[in-house]
């Protein structure tokens, strides 16, 4: 059954904080984070205890005024406000400041898988058919998930909702990749992309097109093995910079046949120049390339954002670039989670669209991505987080120049038939005309 974190103190949290405020001749009324990062200490939170049983009434005023909205979120535990680690506790710190700002609002945050059965979509999507009074408020979803949401009809519509100023700040991918015929039903609010890392004792530059990768002894490294048999964000990336797409307005499969084979080529090519080794095939994720690329023997690998921000300190002889294209242009995918408005009940959901603008103002924004290493989809939020001003530099035009996956159902099926040609190529069992033709035949 669900475990609970209870974030509201409803009233009774008010008051204190108001008597305390007036014992101590100050009369601020509390605001988002202004300055990042923050230094010293982490405050001390009050204790927020999961409950073991059934989900009781939230705590509130015995007679609570008729004003008076409790909101309820569904998320998985890196969301959820606590003590587990310096991210939850900015969203404690942060969810207890809109409460003290909003005090006709309270807060329950009610944990859920991030995937599968009993995750966040699954959940959403079986209550609202057997169970819709039980749905939440708010819920937090992986962005790649949000098409059978769109499709159900579970999702708000949140651009009547949510200020233009926010909307217009956002990075165009977290725009696109929550648009569904026209409506944006979702917010992403954190991001994660894929780019180079590359040893500086070995490259004096890094590769910028496919044609530098065979100018010297270079050994490259990315996850080629797959995903739960599909193919990795790697060769989606070289295919849309190709100017190839995936699927047309209606969400069917539309695969173009020379985008495919220009990735291919370039993998044939790299494997039989040993620039490419063949052990990519066992590499599945950008962790495993990591893990790799710290052994040594590598000059150049793939590796994610978080896992750079993560590392960096410890790095050594290693910086970072953005991915080798065929013609040099920038590009880079996009995974992320946003946050999706459930309610249908006019004033919950002016309320909920309250807690989403407060949470992504630039500067809340901004503290819990410096304590998350996660990237911020809002422009304005990236440059406070002071990161170093050459890397902030880059990210801003790599999530500028940023695909994302589209959350469509035939999606399944088109990643299945490329990571068989991936596959094919890189085993020496398929040119890559022939990989890229059986694709084709496969979705059609």
């Amino acid at each position: 059954m669900d475990t609970r974190f209870q974030v509201l103190f409803g009233f009774l949290f008010v008051a204190l904080f108001l008597l305390v405020a007036a014992l101590a001749g100050c009369g601020l009324s509390p605001s988002p984070t202004s300055t990042v990062p923050v230094q010293g200490p982490a405050p001390t939170l009050p204790s927020i205890a999961p409950t073991s049983t059934v989900p009781s009434a939230i705590s509130t005023p015995s007679e609570p005024t008729p004003s008076f909205i409790s909101l309820t979120i569904w998320g998985p535990g890196q969301f959820a406000p606590g003590e587990a680690d310096s991210g939850n506790q900015v969203l404690q710190v942060q969810y207890q400041a809109f409460m003290a700002e909003n005090a006709n609002v309270g807060l329950e945050y009610v944990l859920k898988a991030p995937y599968g059965e009993g995750g966040v979509l699954h959940t959403l999507l079986a209550a609202s058919y057997a169970a819709p009074a039980t749905l939440p408020d708010l819920a937090i979803v992986d962005a790649f998930e949000l098409g059978p949401l769109a499709q159900a009809g579970v999702a708000q519509p949140l651009q009547e909702l949510v200020a233009e100023e926010l909307r217009a700040d956002l990075f165009p991918f977290a725009q696109e990749a929550c648009t569904f015929d026209g409506d944006l039903i979702g917010l992403q609010f954190e991001a994660d992309i894929e780019h180079l890392v590359y040893y500086t004792k070995t490259l004096e530059a890094p590769p910028v097109t496919w044609g530098d990768l065979f100018t010297g002894s270079i050994s490259y490294i990315f996850p080629a093995g797959g995903e739960a048999g599909l193919v990795n964000d790697t060769f989606l990336i070289q295919y849309m910079a190709q100017g190839g797409q995936l699927v047309d307005e209606e969400g069917r499969p539309d695969l173009e046949g020379s985008a495919i084979r220009m990735p291919l080529r370039l993998y044939d090519e790299g494997f039989k120049y040993e620039v490419i080794p063949s052990r990519v095939l066992e590499l599945d994720n950008l962790e495993e390339c990591w893990e790799a690329y710290a052994e040594g023997n590598i000059a150049v690998s793939h590796i994610s954002s978080w896992r750079y921000l993560t590392s960096r300190a410890r790095l050594q002889d290693t910086t970072f670039a953005p991915l080798p294209t065929e013609d040099g242009r920038v590009a880079t995918m996009s995974r992320g989670w946003a946050f999706v408005i459930i309610t249908s009940e006019p004033g919950r959901k002016a309320a909920t669209a309250r807690l989403i603008e407060w949470l992504m103002s630039p500067q809340n924004l901004a503290e819990w991505s410096l304590a998350t290493n996660h990237l911020p989809t809002r422009s304005s939020a990236l440059r406070l987080i002071g990161w170093p001003d050459d890397y902030t530099d880059f990210l801003a035009t790599q999530l500028e120049n940023a695909f994302f996956r589209p959350s469509t159902p035939e999606f399944d099926k088109i990643a299945q038939a490329l990571l068989g040609a991936v596959e094919g190529v890189l085993s020496d069992q398929l040119t890559p005309r022939q990989a890229a033709a059986e694709v084709l035949d496969s979705v059609e």
